[in-house]
């Protein structure tokens, strides 16, 4: 008797594995993969059963209420800027603890959790975010081990790149901390990068990201408006230019007026308005997007790391982090006392020569970016040193006022 009631037990539990993988399937292809689902994405023989985790996203949803309410430390991006070496270093160099990802691959887990980027079938309400965390009872007890062991309390974060220039997120953090988390403070983390070159490596990791959803079965049939238009763009220049058109640039708007006070993310805003390849405007314009996030949260609350920083000088990134904890969370990570590498993890592969872009291109995008850039460096304060760096090549002899690219309609 007991055999067959634990048997039906396991049949269960693989059906209901089977129905939520689908469903976050379907969800991942329209949304992630920018793509309508095939029939397989239905089925038991869906190919993303085998690198997320349905039972564990389930087993979250239903015990939410009880997690802790949100991280110590958010790590809020710019994609391709280092956050997942950042990420890295938080966890073996400082002692703290990654969330949950719905991804079961190796460089996010751990790292970040996609939650207001509307991965979770495109739920980003403040209230739900706790599934991405430890059990209260389990964060309390750990802390109470360390206290005996005279170690630092146990630090959370999230690592996930995508809510920088997420136009919902500013204003759902600040939610967030307010309504769910006491007013209790973060730290904010966020990396910048020469724009040109984080633009060419995003472009690229995109590239790879739609081969590996076509080694998948997903097929190539694209979302057509109003969930995507122009997708995918066959070259960087037409992704810039999507970038900057009229179309998406009321898109972004519109999430930005709409969708903050939401909880639910539609298709055609997740997890970037018209998709990642629609991104790339919004990604250079690292002024504007801390300075959103400055006026909810103070400039105090924030440490800011260049990817030049953090290759060259890991150890004083994590010296900045340590500080601003023990400044804003009273708290001070314990630093291992061997020195830090910076490890080179996520790099983006390289493409075939039809797919890189024209230098001459790369020169007119960065006279494009050059005040925008300056706007960054009064912002902080400090000059970055991207102009006058020989790898940013495509600096030489250019004035600002260029452009790279026309608006369309």
């Amino acid at each position: 008797m007991m055999v067959r009631i634990a048997g039906v037990g396991l049949v269960t539990v693989g059906l209901f594995r089977l129905l939520v993988g689908a469903a976050f399937g379907r969800h991942a292809c329209r949304t992630v993969f920018n793509r309508r689902p095939t029939a397989l994405l239905s089925t038991w023989l869906s190919p993303l059963l085998r690198v997320t985790r349905p039972l564990e996203l389930a087993w979250r949803l239903l015990t939410a209420p009880l997690r802790v309410a949100g991280p110590d430390v958010v790590l809020l991006g710019e994609v391709r800027c280092g956050s997942t070496t950042l990420a890295s270093l938080l966890r073996s160099d400082l002692g703290m603890q990654g969330p949950f990802t719905p991804w079961d691959v190796p460089l996010e887990n751990g790292k970040e959790s996609f939650y207001f980027a509307g991965h979770y079938f495109g739920c980003v309400a403040p209230r739900l975010y706790r599934l991405c965390f430890p059990f209260i009872w389990a964060h309390w007890l750990d802390r109470v081990v360390r206290r005996q062991l005279h170690l630092p309390p146990p630090l959370l974060f999230d690592g996930c790149a995508s809510h920088l220039s997420a136009p919902w997120a500013p204003e759902l953090m600040q939610r967030l901390q307010r309504e769910e988390m006491g007013g209790r403070p973060m730290v904010f983390v966020v990396c910048v990068r020469e724009p040109v070159s984080q633009h060419l490596s995003w472009w690229r990791l995109e590239q790879g990201s739609m081969a590996f959803a076509t080694s998948l079965g997903f097929g190539a049939d694209w979302h057509p408006p109003p969930t995507r238009y122009g997708y995918p763009p066959a070259t960087f220049a037409e992704a810039i230019e999507l970038s900057r058109s009229d179309v998406v640039s009321r898109m972004w708007s519109d999430a930005e007026l709409e969708l903050a006070s939401g909880c639910w993310l539609p298709d055609w805003a997740a997890p970037f308005p018209n998709g990642q390849l629609s991104a790339f405007d919004r990604f250079g314009h690292f002024a504007d997007n801390l300075q959103r996030w400055f006026e909810r949260f103070g400039r105090d609350a924030f440490v800011i790391v260049s990817l030049e920083q953090l290759a060259s000088q890991p150890d004083l990134v994590l010296d900045r982090i340590v500080a601003k904890c023990e400044e804003v969370l009273g708290t001070t990570p314990r630093r291992a006392g061997s020195k830090v590498v910076a490890p080179v993890l996520n790099a983006a592969p390289l493409l075939a020569d039809h797919l890189e872009p024209e230098p001459e291109f790369l020169r007119r995008l960065a006279a494009d970016y050059r005040p925008i850039n300056e706007q960054l460096f009064e912002l902080l304060g400090e000059d970055l040193g991207w102009h006058a760096d020989p790898k940013y090549w495509w600096y030489e002899g250019t004035a600002a006022g260029g452009h790279a690219c026309s608006r369309a309609g």
